[in-house]
């Protein structure tokens, strides 16, 4: 009764702080005197607020039309529901617009992008247009939060800004940006020119969004006026840019003054910890003064980067730059700094001695199989990449990197440790990598080497404990791939070539399988299989009622490059439990948390790090 009371307490704290917040209340766009609120009065509400006429603020002092009015300019829409709009929506206020929390458990597991509510175009119109047509007072900040955006597609038409048109300061995140179509800019039309006194300008901030199926003759996802925005954790892919001279992310005007470096010294104009593949036609982007692009993924393109800074004030660091049509061009005065980065030789500019970029080798494979999306073939021998695969508790998806069985050592990969976490001590190229890679991961840390484009090869110290409960005739099923971060299972040809034979006769098993029982049942009580992909079958020898207990020891795409064979092996604790056949509720026994283990794999993770450890 006590846990009952504190979740109904909690539940009706998280309503209380939504209480302040404006409830949008239908998904229909209307803008009429009724008891209902929607999104589009919800709007007009805050606009009016923030007006500078008195007597219009006063006019909304107890609200506007359905939408009560409070001290919150925050507008709450409802998760998984959809909000159509006629025409655009003109924001003139500071507002942040999101989905509903999950206010139904006292814990909200989901993953960002899940329930995300969906404002949708059905006339042939943008979705909002973001101007306070101010040039005297200082730029609002608007905000789009878990919201899925679709545009009018083909029927869109005006010429700019095919979801969204701003001059304003714009913050999207955990977002969808689909189907935008204008002239200029598919998904986004940006104002404004930093450098013009008595002039405001909009500044575009995308972080962990999905960027797909936008199109425009300029800028198929944003057309800015200048180099304004800041794309990072995203995923840019199926967009396109219809005229061949054309950048998905194009900026119309340099900046025209000296300060540019300053803008490549904060990071704060370009793109980062990102994934771009199947864009067509068009480059990714112009990169000009001022601008910087690191950590990112960039393979599978029409056209990569259009290099045009002259100044040398752009730098390109630890990103892979590959696998396109055409990966780099650029005018014949540019001068940006492209550096440690894995390019093909149009790319290959500029670099510093300290930080050469690596070349990508012509007979080298991209992506691993036949496909460049779906589930990876770990057992495929060529391919720096898996394909593109979105996992289950993920909302964008990634190119995961390999460790090849035919590398002698971690040094062999063209990837893994070939990035730079600090700074080269110069102010040239900036060439540090981003501090978390794409899914917020942290970059390893080790000395300082961290990997190429947008993911991390993780290493995680801890290694979760696996099992099943099981009554009498059943097996346990169970998969081991979660307790070993990044790494894959070596393969059976592997495990031969490392270890010979082995003794008993059998063939190896994947991951080189070896069973350690606890000394708390040091005789097995069953039979246990393991496949590539990690599933675990374990077949009791007969109904005996208790546990089991014993740890899988196996052998990993990473730590096979430890130095000795105990180190090579990681130890993953396991527990079986079997009971008879009952009404008994089955007990607790945990598959996917806790269970760290001791120094034997402490030790391998040492040597790990030490491998880690090596000069680029």
């Amino acid at each position: 009764m006590l846990k009952r009371s504190i979740a109904f307490a909690l539940l009706a704290a998280a309503g209380h702080a939504y209480s302040a917040d404006i409830q949008v209340t239908t998904t229909t766009d209307e803008d009429v005197d009724n008891t209902v609120c929607s999104l589009r009065e919800a709007v007009e509400l805050l606009n009016k607020l923030n007006s500078s006429d008195s007597k219009v603020v006063a006019s909304v002092k107890d609200g506007y039309r359905g939408c009560a009015s409070g001290d919150s300019n925050n507008i709450i829409l409802q998760r998984d529901k959809e909000y159509t709009l006629n025409e655009k929506i003109k924001i003139t206020a500071p507002l942040t617009i999101s989905t509903a929390k999950n206010d139904s458990t006292l814990v909200d597991t989901d993953q960002p992008g899940s329930h995300n509510a969906t404002i949708k175009m059905i006339g042939t119109d943008q979705l909002f247009k973001i101007d306070d047509e101010s040039i005297e007072k200082a730029s609002i900040s608007v905000s789009l939060t878990d919201l899925n955006l679709q545009g009018a597609g083909l029927k869109f038409k005006a010429v700019t800004g095919g979801l969204i048109d701003n001059h304003e300061i714009l913050k999207i995140q955990n977002s969808r940006l689909i189907d935008g179509y204008a002239a200029q800019g598919g998904a986004i039309y940006n104002r404004g020119l930093v450098t013009k006194s008595g002039q405001t300008y909009g500044f575009v901030t995308i972080t962990n969004t999905l960027i797909q199926n936008n199109k425009a003759t300029q800028g198929g996802v944003i057309y800015s006026e200048q180099p304004l925005y800041l794309i990072t954790q995203s995923v840019i892919r199926d967009n396109e840019v219809s005229s061949a001279a054309g950048s998905l992310f194009f900026s119309a005007n340099k900046f025209d003054d000296e300060s540019t470096g300053g803008y490549l010294s904060q990071r704060s104009t370009g793109l980062s910890n990102s994934t771009f593949f199947h864009n067509k036609v068009g480059f990714i982007a112009n990169v000009q003064d001022g601008m910087f692009v690191n950590n990112i993924t960039m393979i599978k393109n029409d056209k990569g980067l259009f290099l045009d800074a002259p100044q040398g004030n752009a730098s390109i660091s630890n990103s892979v730059l590959v696998g396109n049509t055409i990966n780099c061009q650029a005018t014949s005065a540019d001068k940006a700094i492209i550096q440690s980065n894995l390019v093909t030789t149009e790319c290959n500019r500029n670099a510093t001695s300290k930080l050469p970029n690596i070349l990508y080798p012509a007979n080298e494979k991209l992506i691993a199989g036949s496909t460049d999306e779906g589930v990876c073939d770990v057992t495929a021998k060529e391919g720096l990449f898996c394909p593109f695969n979105t996992p289950k508790d993920s909302f964008l998806g990634f190119f995961k990197p390999r460790l090849l069985e035919s590398y002698n050592t971690l040094a062999d990969s063209l990837i893994i440790n070939k990035g730079r976490l600090y700074s080269d001590g110069t102010s040239v190229g900036l060439a540090s990598c981003e501090s978390v890679d794409q899914r917020g991961k942290k970059r390893s840390g080790y000395d300082e080497l961290c990997d190429l484009g947008a993911i991390e090869y993780i290493l995680d110290t801890e290694i979760s404990s696996v099992g099943q409960d099981i009554r009498y005739g059943q097996v346990a099923k169970f998969n081991i791939l979660g307790s070993l971060s990044e790494a894959d299972l070596v393969t059976p040809a592997t495990c031969k070539r490392l270890f010979g034979e082995r003794a008993d006769g059998k063939e190896w098993q994947p991951g080189c399988l070896r069973i350690k029982q606890s000394t708390d049942t040091p005789v097995s009580k069953g039979n246990i299989t393991l496949d590539q992909n990690g599933n675990v079958i374990y077949t009791p020898n007969g109904n005996w009622h208790g546990a089991d207990i014993f740890s899988i020891q196996v052998v990993t795409s990473v730590s096979r490059f430890n130095e000795g064979v105990e180190f090579q092996y990681i130890t993953i604790p396991t527990r079986i439990v079997q009971d008879p056949l009952s009404g008994i509720e089955d007990k607790s026994v945990s598959t996917g948390g806790g269970g760290s283990v001791g120094g034997a794999f402490i030790l391998s993770l040492l040597g790990l790090i030490a491998l880690r450890r090596f000069k680029s």
